[in-house]
């Protein structure tokens, strides 16, 4: 799956070079002597082709919210992995320390808009002296929200389909993307591990977006769950119709007694102002009828100061 969503979401000439056929996960909590302890989400060694390692370090930011102080995180996790590397001796005594490529997987509903690179964070002019004692530290950012759906369903890759599944608002979309799903599970055999945490992350999306959380406690399959869409699909339509009418009647409600003030006010003050100035023009009774409730509450207020009709409705402060 992390390889799937390397080749496809980072887009870098580098990508090229790694043999994912050798990657391994490496343990993510860092317990240095001195140092308190800290836990990283995601790491990988990667071969280069070439005789070197790269390791992926990959912080899933599932959060409302973006974070702009990540890159600081960042950093602080690729110094504790050397630091680590070189604990557990498992670096040449002389040699170079291994590349380490910082991967921010987002998926927050806002696109992400902070800083990637420390640089951006130091308050240093472009020409000062003092960059070349700073730490400098930058992520690949892959934001989901940045990914229409029209590309991710053009990408043949599992990553893509995780995506839409993601971003799905509508209950009814969920069993045409499982067969996709499904579908591109059997052309790729390799990765039929998967599917118990699939079918995991649609019961998630089916609860989430129906309200149903009966849902969580049943044992599914992927095929289970698709068959489970399918029967209770109309259903969820039928509930979401209902629901819809109920909003559109209590808005319905609303706003007809907002009309009625409106329509209440009104005339008390025509009866106010055809008390103190006799009969009303054309023009004055069409403004009462366009007038929010506020407004004729402020012509209310100030009929007995407005010397004339005209300069009520000319000045209503």
């Amino acid at each position: 799956m992390m390889a799937d969503l390397v080749r496809q979401f980072v887009t870098e000439p580098w990508v090229d070079d790694l043999d994912f056929s050798g990657m391994e996960p490496v343990k993510t909590k860092f317990h240095l002597p001195g140092l308190p302890k800290r836990e990283s989400d995601l790491i990988w060694r990667i071969p280069i082709r070439g005789g070197e390692d790269l390791y992926l370090l990959v912080l899933l930011e599932f959060q409302s919210e973006v974070d702009r102080w990540m890159v600081l995180r960042v950093v602080a996790y690729t110094c504790l992995l050397w630091l680590q590397l070189l604990a557990e001796k498992r670096l040449p005594a002389q040699g170079p320390l291994p590349p380490v490529v910082p991967v921010v997987l987002y998926n927050g509903p806002s696109p992400w808009l902070m800083p990637v690179s420390l640089r951006e964070l130091v308050g240093l002019p472009d020409d000062s002296p003092l960059w070349k004692f700073q730490p400098d530290g930058t992520f690949f950012l892959i934001d989901e929200s940045r990914y229409a759906k029209e590309v991710l369903e053009a990408r043949d890759s599992l990553s893509a389909l995780v995506f839409q599944l993601e971003q799905c608002k509508n209950p009814e979309d969920l069993s045409e993307l499982l067969s996709r799903m499904i579908a591109w599970l059997e052309r790729w055999p390799e990765f039929a591990d998967l599917k118990p945490v699939l079918a995991e992350m649609f019961k998630n999306a089916v609860s989430t977006l129906t309200g149903d959380s009966s849902i969580l406690s049943k044992t599914l399959g992927l095929l289970e769950v698709n068959a489970m869409l399918q029967t209770n699909i109309e259903t969820w339509k039928q509930t979401k119709r209902l629901e819809w009418m109920q909003e559109g009647r209590r808005e319905g409600r609303q706003e007809g007694r907002q009309e009625g003030r409106q329509e209440g006010e009104a005339k008390i003050l025509i009866r106010l102002l055809q008390h103190r100035f006799g009969h009303l023009p054309a023009w004055a009774s069409e403004k009462i009828a366009q007038a929010e409730p506020p407004v004729l509450e402020e012509w209310s207020l100030h009929i007995l100061d407005a010397p004339t009709l005209e300069s009520l409705f000319s000045d209503p402060s």
